[in-house]
């Protein structure tokens, strides 16, 4: 069974080795320290919210949400930034929980929209995403760009 819940501060430590996880899944290595993540979550203006999932007490995975604005349409979109499973814990049903969660925490706020994306080699990720009933593929709703703010 797994057992959802906002994260706490407590959490935080957890959390942190997750996103490092993740973060190394993909090739990178995470540049967020836990005074940083406390401020994102915790801070005086929380630029997100997190979600932890847990198995007898122990952590199995969780779900960074960042809220958006869709300007035109003056409604507030939930984006799952990050959605990390343990290893040992994949093909479980964690995710789909850790989704369904985030569903019920965008209503919460009155969102009209939640989305999760995933890097186009992730092929691991995107097959998942497409088993899951709960989850439509948007994949032709445009492509995105970057501009790089360092230069």
């Amino acid at each position: 069974m797994n057992d959802i819940a906002s994260a706490t501060r407590d959490d935080l430590p957890v959390l942190y080795e997750m996103i490092c996880a993740l973060s190394a899944f993909h090739g990178d290595e995470a540049q967020v320290s836990l005074a940083h993540l406390d401020d994102i979550f915790f801070g005086p203006a929380p630029m997100g919210t997190a979600l932890i999932a847990k198995q007898d007490g122990s952590p199995v995975g969780y779900a960074g949400l960042t809220p958006t604005m869709v300007l035109h349409e003056g409604k507030i979109r939930v984006d799952i930034h990050h959605l990390f499973v343990v290893e040992t814990h994949r093909s479980t049903g964690v995710g789909t929980a850790l989704i369904l969660a985030a569903k019920s925490h965008a209503r919460k706020i009155g969102a009209t929209r939640l989305t999760i994306g995933t890097d186009p080699s992730n092929e691991t990720a995107i097959a998942a995403y497409r088993a899951m009933d709960i989850l439509k593929d948007i994949t032709g709703a445009g492509p995105r760009f970057m501009v790089d703010l360092t230069t």
